[in-house]
């Protein structure tokens, strides 16, 4: 038996790609770890900055952001530059941001001056765009060892620059944060002082009506907050009728539904998004507000819907990884003026797919894993074309495990039967019938899980 031997020039060069991936692998890591360590704008571009430029051998670079509708500068750092006016600088770039639309992050390397009046000592350009507000540009001059950037180079500028705006639109959200629960400790302040007020004359009630009181506003907050985060009313589409909602069994929940347009993809393209987070109360709701932005920033850049889920999953399992928590999710693209939509199914519930001309039901499915289960999983996704007429049905397992007092549980042939009984009304008819349906069945019986419906008609 002849046996092939493996040529050592072919072994050493797969040993270095690995190691340069290995080390790209790393760079990643440590950039991102020290990113999301941070709710602070200015500090997270100072430390992607000198991170970026540490890992690429660059000793000159800055970074700008500017908002767009205002056209001023929201933050600028920089680094290196010497014997160069920092501020004509920042107005070259603030010039170039403003003259030019990157809808998708790109590397530009300059070998001549076409990027305008930038100093000669700035090499590549890494622009991107953080919402529809302000976008950025991060410059980089050469690399000590006087080489151009590679094509896995400009990638690993991309991703690392991808990162950093997931990182500053967290920073952002938890400022928002920040700031409800100044107002919340304004609201216990005046709280506290009207207790006292009532201690003469309730002595023995004074501390437990405070300690109520204090849990029942934060809960309040909380419940408006989480409310805030649910789509206040469905996309403006003549091609589809839509209606959903969201009851909680506690005053928060875990369960999500959302509509978000996707201009990247097209005119009249949305996602439909429906979740469910393990567990009831607090600490659900706070992943589920998670998922939320990690999705809604996700959304923003280009990818398949599987990447843009794999990615979200990745973050994730990265909050839950002590916790043990979990999200199933089915995130489904539909592209209004064909017809076509795309979707993956992430351990969530199927979507029943009705058609009234055949009265016939088929299961939208799917292998995939909830969010934050494993990090490294890679989900694919699925597609199909809609008929004017068809309906689709998203649902959380708080409508098909409703149980009613002798313990017998709603089911899904109960839900096939409403959607077959009522397909003529709109979406909103539908959606009224399956709850009333599910409530008169539960009677007196004890609401014990959050109950969301998406109910989606093609016109």
């Amino acid at each position: 038996m002849k046996i092939d031997r493996l040529d050592p020039k072919d072994t050493e060069a797969h040993q270095n790609e690995l190691d340069l991936r290995t080390y790209y692998l790393g760079t990643l890591f440590d950039i991102s770890k020290d990113l999301f360590g941070t709710l602070d704008s200015g500090s997270i571009l100072q430390n992607f900055l000198l991170m970026t430029m540490g890992n690429f051998g660059v000793v000159e670079g800055f970074i700008l952001i500017i908002n767009l509708h205002s056209k001023e500068t929201v933050h600028f750092v920089s680094n290196g530059f010497h014997g160069i006016n920092l501020a004509e600088m920042e107005n070259s770039a603030k010039e170039i941001l403003l003259l030019r639309e990157y809808t998708n992050p790109t590397v530009e390397e300059i070998k001549s001056r076409e990027l305008g009046t930038l100093p000669e000592e700035v090499a590549c350009a890494v622009p991107f765009n953080i919402d529809k507000n302000s976008t950025g540009m991060m410059c980089l001059g050469s690399k000590i060892i006087d080489k151009p950037y590679t094509q896995d180079e400009k990638k690993l500028l991309i991703t690392l620059a991808n990162t950093m705006v997931i990182a500053l639109q967290n920073a952002g959200a938890f400022e928002e944060i920040n700031q409800l629960n100044k107002d919340l400790l304004e609201k216990s302040q005046q709280l506290e002082k009207t207790v006292v007020e009532l201690q003469a004359a309730m002595k023995k009630v004074a501390k437990y009506s405070k300690h109520l009181e204090q849990i029942i506003a934060a809960l309040n907050v909380a419940q408006e907050v989480q409310q805030s985060l649910l789509p206040q009313q469905p996309p403006k589409e003549k091609r589809f009728d839509i209606a959903g909602s969201s009851q909680y069994c506690d005053e928060t929940g875990g369960d999500y539904y959302d509509y978000i347009e996707l201009p990247l993809r097209g005119s009249n393209v949305y996602a439909v998004v429906v979740g469910d987070v393990s567990g009831h109360g607090i600490s659900s709701a706070l992943l589920m507000a998670g998922v939320r932005a990690y999705l809604r920033g996700r959304v923003t850049r280009t990818g398949s819907v599987a990447e843009i889920i794999t990615d979200v999953n990745r973050l994730v399992s990265a909050d839950t990884m002590e916790t043990g928590q979990f999200m199933t999710l089915f995130f489904l693209v539909m592209e209004a003026q064909t017809g076509r939509i795309t979707w993956v199914r992430a351990g969530h519930d199927p979507v029943l797919l009705y058609s009234p001309d055949e009265d016939h039901f088929e299961k939208l499915e799917g292998a995939g894993l909830p969010l934050g289960v494993e990090e490294t999983w890679q989900y694919r996704d699925s597609t199909k074309t809609i008929r004017p007429g068809q309906i689709l049905v998203l649902t959380t397992d708080g409508v098909l495990e409703a149980h009613n007092k002798k313990g017998e549980m709603f089911g899904r042939d109960r839900v096939k039967e409403i959607i077959s009984r009522y397909a003529d009304l709109g979406a909103e008819g539908i959606r009224l019938a399956i709850i009333d349906a599910v409530t008169a069945f539960r009677g007196d019986a004890q609401q014990e899980d959050d109950i969301t419906l998406v109910v989606l008609k093609f016109l």
